[in-house]
């Protein structure tokens, strides 16, 4: 591969939008960021793919009047990643002088590249501070300074281990002229007892001083107001506050879980991690309800200092749960300002937009969709964009690990190249943070790079590039259409749904909510039609925050095809609730609901479909017509050459495929890239390769359901890839048509038959 920096031309011109989808009459507020001192931006909207995407980016737009449109003085925005806690302490809380500070903490890469906050205290001009962190050689250190000049500072002899507990205090006492530090390892077996009590002498004047913030996991940065700096990577749970010193036989009790009552009564602030633990509110149940906030994210719902392992659900046991961790990459929200406001046109047809900005000869795009207005459908065809896998993939970084795929020629789109150049715009769920963890938080309050209509993926045309080819086959071929995104459906379920004939699916609707697959299963009961355009679907067990609806939460579990495990005991997720995994361990088969269910990933290669002896039975003439009964279908495509590719899904009676589908066509050929997924495995075997494993393989099927409802599958996400090719003149397309003209025209398919298969 070439360098990396070897990209067709530099991005000038990022942005994002408020929203994913907008109804007419409503805002959507644009943000940007550019050196260049003039950008332009207009309103087009998208009307396909990429014609030639392996020598060009060019996209078919249609550019839409808008009062929004013209030139702009350009600006700089900054993202501020890293996540951390507020806590409103009163602003005198150090004046009396002396205090302790007291807490649990799991470092996760204590020997890191830079300095780590764990606690930190400052006034407004950041003289007067106190402040907890780890040393770049992984040791603990407690500073305090004051607007005199006077200063202290305590560091602990051992670094810290790892992935260990540890109980820390740190102490500070005007009267005694003493600065303390204590820490007590309380996780592992260990030769020793690990701990660990230092004082220092020091007389430091806090008796002005006003507290502006209180932060944990981070530290205010001097240089820049309202910023933050040195954010911490491990696990916080439970942090106290006392204006009061104690000795180191107390501090071993406290350590230990022990703590009078009487100790009690110097407290200033203690705080409940194991409350409200889906919301971003730390509670202190101390009289003072002194509550903290969390910014920019940070991962609850995960084990802390006390658990036993005898409950893996932090509902029925939260005090075991009661800890925080935080990551320095963490983005919950990039906190721009808004740059251009466009009010949605009363007439605007549903569709796929995008404000495109050109700064300085680079064009980027911010797309949006702009779906009918709530409960007046607009036409037969409702296309569901899946919205969830763009924001699961979003701004993923895999690029760097995909060597084995790549040829030597290959160049580095510019998005990809500023998006490793810019580690703050946050990653995606298939990566992992700073300190090793799998990410389980994907926000689209950020500029995504790979959510652009010419933006080609390492791998080939996928995700939103290859679903435009998806809505300019429905826009070539005069189709009637609404569009509507996952975060629609899952806020509005079943009666999003219940105008539509037919709803068509992008090609890799992976990320799916329960109250989308609840809806989408009663659409079908009540004799709804779906054309599943896609493969690996219907997957993952996915969360949006009920408060914060544009974070998306994804926990792997231990099972499924997957980028990284969830740690023990943090299986289920902490917005909803929900046991993490794959749908398919709680009820939603993909076999039972549309007929296939993902059997192998791979790439790099892909093939058309064979047809098979269901396709000549009588129920699904209308699905081959004009297609010859030896022609391959699919043998090309702009996604890795072929229909049947990436992703594949399969038919398979045991897993729930409704005995009377109809198994119309299989792939030719997939080699050895595609590899027979692991959840299928009991024990580890050799022969999981396409050239030998029969079960690795793309299946086509069709179904009809009892009242009007039918299912078309797929079973692979190139499927979308191949239905551009030739300006839409080939077999794909041709299939594609003749299943919607079918499904929109015909009242009540006919049954099906069992054909006998095993």
């Amino acid at each position: 591969m070439n360098e990396q920096s070897a990209a067709a031309s530099s991005v000038t011109i990022v942005g994002y939008a408020d929203e994913f989808s907008v109804q007419p009459g409503q805002d959507i507020n644009f943000m940007i960021d550019t050196a260049s001192q003039v950008y332009t931006a207009n309103v087009v909207k998208l009307c396909g793919g990429m014609p030639d995407p392996d020598h060009s980016t060019e996209v078919p737009t249609k550019l839409i009047p808008a009062d929004c449109a013209g030139e702009y003085r350009g600006r700089r925005q900054t993202t501020l990643a890293g996540s951390y806690a507020e806590l409103a302490l009163l602003p005198e809380w150090l004046q009396d002088g002396v205090f302790s500070v007291q807490m649990w903490i799991y470092p996760t890469i204590p020997k890191y590249d830079n300095e780590q906050t764990i606690w930190s205290a400052c006034s407004m001009d950041c003289t007067d501070y106190a402040r907890l962190s780890i040393t770049k050689d992984g040791k603990l250190a407690f500073s305090l300074g004051a607007a005199d000049g006077k200063s202290a500072s305590v560091v602990a002899e051992r670094p810290l281990l790892a992935k260990e507990w540890y109980f820390v205090a740190v102490q500070y006492s005007a009267q005694n002229e003493a600065v303390m530090l204590f820490s007590h390892r309380c996780s592992g077996w260990s030769q020793v007892k690990e701990l660990e009590f230092h004082t220092k002498k020091a007389s430091i004047d806090y008796s002005s001083t006003v507290t502006e913030h209180v932060l944990l996991a981070a530290d205010t940065d001097p240089a820049a107001k309202g910023r933050t700096r040195y954010h911490y990577n491990g696990k916080i749970s439970n942090p106290r506050f006392f204006g009061k010193y104690f000795n180191e036989h107390q501090l071993s009790g406290f350590a230990a879980g022990r703590i009078s009552a009487a100790d009690q009564i110097d407290t200033i602030a203690d705080y409940d991690f194991s409350k409200d633990i889906s919301s971003t509110k730390l509670w202190d149940k101390s009289s003072g309800g002194y509550h903290g906030v969390l910014r920019q994210g940070g991962v609850r719902g995960v084990t802390s200092y006390n658990w036993t392992g005898e409950q893996v659900d932090y509902r029925l046991a939260p005090e075991q749960y009661a800890a925080v961790h935080f990551h320095d990459d963490d983005v919950a929200d990039a906190g721009w300002e808004v740059d251009i406001t466009w009010k949605i046109p009363l007439n605007l047809e549903s569709g796929t937009y995008a404000l495109q900005l050109e700064a300085d000869g680079f064009v980027d795009y911010i797309p949006f969709y702009v779906r009918p207005t709530r409960g007046c459908a607009t036409a037969p065809v409702l296309y569901l964009a899946p919205t969830n896998t763009y924001l699961a993939y979003a701004n993923e970084r895999l690029f760097k690990l995909a060597q084995d795929y790549l040829d030597d020629d290959y160049v580095l789109p510019a998005q990809d190249v500023y998006l490793d150049e810019h580690a703050e715009l946050g990653s995606s769920i298939y990566d992992l943070h700073s300190d090793g963890f799998g990410v389980q938080f994907s926000s689209r309050l950020r500029p995504i790079m790979n959510f652009r209509p010419n933006y080609r993926n390492w791998r080939a045309v996928r995700h939103f590039p290859a679903d435009l080819y998806i809505t300019g086959w429905l826009e070539r071929n005069g189709h009637r259409y609404d569009s509507v995104t996952d975060e629609d459906l899952h806020s509005e379920g079943i009666e999003l749904l219940r105008p539509y004939k037919v709803i068509i699916t992008g090609s890799h609707p992976e990320y799916w909510t329960r109250p989308m697959m609840k809806a989408l299963e009663q659409y079908l009961a009540e004799g709804g039609r779906l054309m599943y355009l896609g493969g690996n679907g219907f997957y993952w067990v996915t969360s949006l925050d009920p408060d914060r609806p544009y974070l998306l939460e994804v926990r792997r579990g231990n099972a499924g095809s997957r980028s990284s495990d969830s740690p023990p005991g943090e299986l289920f997720h902490s917005t909803t609730g929900e046991p993490g995994g794959i749908w398919r361990h709680y009820g939603y088969v993909p076999q039972r609901l549309v007929g296939v269910g993902t059997t192998a990933l791979g790439g790099g290669t892909a093939s058309g479909y064979k047809r098979l002896e269901d396709s000549f039975h009588p129920a699904a003439q209308f699905i081959f017509e004009g297609i010859g009964e030896d022609e391959i279908i699919g043998d090309f495509g702009y996604a890795s050459g072929g229909a049947a590719g990436d992703e594949v899904d399969r038919y398979d009676l045991g897993f729930g495929t409704p005995q009377h589908t109809l198994r119309l066509a299989t792939s030719v050929a997939l080699d050895d890239n595609y590899q027979f997924v692991h959840e299928d495995l009991l024990n580890t075997m050799p022969n999981q390769g396409g050239s030998t494993h029969p079960l690795v393989r793309a299946d086509m099927t069709y179904f009809d359901i009892e009242g009007g409802g039918a299912v078309f599958s797929t079973g692979s996400i190139n499927w979308a890839g191949s239905l551009a090719w030739n300006e839409y003149d080939n077999n794909v397309a041709r299939i594609t048509e003749n299943v919607l003209k079918h499904l929109l025209i015909k009242e009540n398919p006919a049954s099906t038959v069992n054909s006998g298969k095993i």
